[in-house]
Formats: C-alpha cells, sequence, structure tokens
C-alpha cells in the first residue's frame, strides 16, 4: 500500500492515507468504504490466538485513528499539509472550521509560536510589577485660604509621590535546582533606593525544599537568608525563614516562621511568628474560590499591630475583571482602600487602587 507523495506533506511512521488504502483524493464515502471494509477484514474478535488477536487489535486502532483524522475536513486538510506533527499541536480545538490551505499554514505558525512562549515562560516563570502612587488628598482637603493668593491655587494638587518596580525571573538549572534572580527599586516623596536579590532553590524530597538567599541594596546593605519549607502533613505544612541583614549600624538578625492548615478545600489559615527585624505575631485566614477572595488577619507587633479585612469578586469574563475593597485599622490609624483590575493583554494586567486613610489622607495607586 503506497502512498501518493506531495511537497507539502511531512512524512509520518503510518501515513492515514496508506493504511485505508486509498488515494488522496479519496471522497468521504470511498474513505468510509474502505474503512468498513478493513474492519470486517482486522476486526480482533476473528482470532482466538492471542498473540494475533493483539495484532489485530493494533492494526484495528491505528484503523479507527486513521479514519477518525481523513474523515473530518478540518483534521484532514491540517494532516494534509503537516502531517501527524500539525495535529499533536495544541489549540486547535478553537480555530475556526472550513480554512484554507493558506490559512491552515497561518494558523499553525501562530500556535507554534504559542508553544514557544509558553515553554520559555514555564522555564522563566517571568514576573515584573510597576506601581504609582498618587496623592490626591488635595481633591478632598484644600487649603485656600492660605495659598489664596498664589497664582494657580484654584486648581487640586495632584502629586506622583511613590513609585516600585520590580522584577523577577526564574532559571531552572537542574531537575531539582532553581536559580532565581529578582530586583526592585522604589522612591517615595524624593528619596529612593534599590536591591538586588539572588536566591538558589533546591528540591530536597517531595515533601519539602531549601533555598539560600543572597541581596544587596544601597539603604539596607548587604542580606543573607536561608528559607526551608516542609510538608507535616496532606493538610499542614511549615515555613521557617533566618536571615541577617548586615548595614552601617552592624549586624541585625531576623527570624519568621509560618505554620499553615487547610481548614477546608478552599480555606487556609496561617498562624506566623517574626522576630528581630519588625518583630510580630500574626494570624490569618484565607478564603480563595473560583469567583471570591477572603482574608481577614490579625497581627500584634512592633511598630505596627492592626486588624485587616478584605475581600475581592473575581468576574468569569475574558478580562478576568476583579473588584476589591479592604479595611485596615491599627496604631498608625484606619485605612479603607477600593479598587479593581483586569487583564489588558495576554502578559498585562492594569489595576487601580484608591485609598483613604486617617491621617494618611487620600491617595490613588496604579499598577
Amino acid at each position: 500500500m503506497a502512498a501518493a507523495s506531495s511537497g507539502d506533506e511531512v512524512p509520518d511512521n503510518e501515513d492515514y492515507y496508506s493504511l485505508l488504502n486509498v488515494r488522496r483524493e479519496a471522497s468521504q464515502e470511498e474513505l468510509k468504504a474502505a474503512y468498513r471494509r478493513l474492519c470486517m477484514l482486522y476486526h480482533p474478535d476473528k482470532h482466538r490466538d492471542p498473540e494475533l488477536k493483539r495484532q489485530a487489535e493494533q492494526l484495528f486502532n491505528l484503523l479507527h485513528q486513521a479514519y477518525e483524522v481523513l474523515s473530518d475536513p478540518q483534521t484532514r486538510a491540517i494532516y494534509d499539509i503537516y502531517g501527524k506533527r500539525g495535529l499533536e499541536m495544541e489549540g486547535w480545538e478553537v480555530v475556526e472550521r472550513r480554512r484554507t490551505p493558506a490559512e491552515i499554514r497561518e494558523e499553525f505558525e501562530r500556535l507554534q509560536r504559542e508553544r514557544e512562549e509558553r515553554r520559555l515562560q514555564q522555564r522563566t516563570n517571568p514576573k515584573g510589577t510597576i506601581s504609582v502612587g498618587i496623592d490626591a488628598t488635595d481633591l478632598f482637603d484644600r487649603y485656600d485660604e492660605e495659598y489664596e493668593d498664589v497664582s494657580g491655587s484654584s486648581f487640586p494638587q495632584i502629586e506622583i509621590n511613590k513609585m516600585h518596580i520590580s522584577q523577577s525571573i526564574e532559571a531552572p538549572l537542574t531537575a531539582t535546582d532553581t536559580a532565581i534572580l529578582s530586583g526592585n527599586l522604589s522612591t517615595q516623596n524624593g528619596n529612593g533606593g534599590g536591591s538586588v536579590n539572588l536566591a538558589l532553590r533546591r528540591v530536597t524530597s517531595a515533601k519539602g525544599w531549601g533555598e539560600l538567599e543572597f541581596g544587596a541594596g544601597d539603604l539596607q546593605g548587604p542580606l543573607f537568608g536561608l528559607k526551608v519549607f516542609r510538608n507535616l502533613t496532606q493538610r499542614c505544612f511549615i515555613t521557617t525563614n533566618f536571615a541577617l541583614q548586615f548595614s552601617s549600624h552592624g549586624m541585625r538578625p531576623g527570624f519568621t516562621t509560618v505554620l499553615a492548615r487547610h481548614l477546608d478545600k478552599n480555606t487556609m489559615g496561617y498562624l506566623q511568628w517574626r522576630w528581630g527585624i519588625q518583630s510580630a505575631m500574626n494570624t490569618s485566614i484565607v478564603r480563595d474560590t473560583k469567583t471570591s477572595h477572603f482574608t481577614m488577619a490579625f497581627q500584634l507587633g512592633i511598630p505596627h499591630s492592626f486588624m485587616m479585612v478584605s475581600y475581592q469578586h473575581k468576574f468569569e469574563d475574558e478580562e478576568q475583571t476583579r473588584v476589591k475593597g479592604s479595611l485596615k485599622a491599627g496604631f498608625f490609624g484606619t485605612i479603607v482602600e477600593y479598587g479593581a483590575e483586569r487583564k489588558i493583554s495576554r502578559h498585562s494586567i492594569l489595576g487601580a487602587t484608591i485609598s483613604v486613610g486617617v491621617p494618611q489622607g487620600v491617595s490613588l495607586k496604579i499598577k
């Protein structure tokens, strides 16, 4: 059973036209007749010998696979151009049917580019954030009486008072080792700084991993850290982090332990103890479902103790729109935040949050 050759085809080990013993120009009726005839000839039930029956089953499955591909005009057109390699490409199920060979070629190239992008992202997992803080207090609390003689004082003074940029990338070194490089730049009220961190993570077993971290910045100085993660049970895990921060004032050690437990399918409970750098005890409950995200937290610490409640609603649309609100009250005052975010491109999300605080004032953060 020989197959006709074509300059556009990608050769395969099993040619579907050859398996069905038909021409490449065969009609649907010819395909159906050939398939039925071969099924009757090679049906496994016709053999009693176990070895012959096994061989017949393999051939029978190949015949069925060939007919499934060639009997569908869409998959047949893809197979005629790219062979089985084209059928293995993910994404054809959402492609509009009844396309011409030229359109199928264009779609295949697009799907191939997307697959390569996904592979690169899965290996490197790049993440980046840009946040801009805008002071909008003057919109709500004017000081006209103090500046009534100043030109342009009738317009509210809106200022960008802070900005934060961060970026991270992961590089798998071996099956168990990963390097993570991250950096950030921040500025607030005219003062700013940045830092860069390198972490080396090793998966030690199915239950845990360890991580070494090295960092340096122009504000806090060199940093050395050790983090360990361990699953205690199927529903409970612990994370421990030890850090040494070096500065002009000397060496400052820090120790953090987080104990977490699955309370149900969608709810996690956390207990955190932090000593050294901003010592505190924190407990929180986080519930995350398909349509919502809820967090409640309490903290006793130095310099801040507070209570926080936040809720986020997730809309099931293509833009992944989310609206959120939170209330945070403590020794620093009270802050109410509300905002929204949505996906604006395949790899980007835009969000905005209004923060109203006492005594902090009103600010707008765009992320």
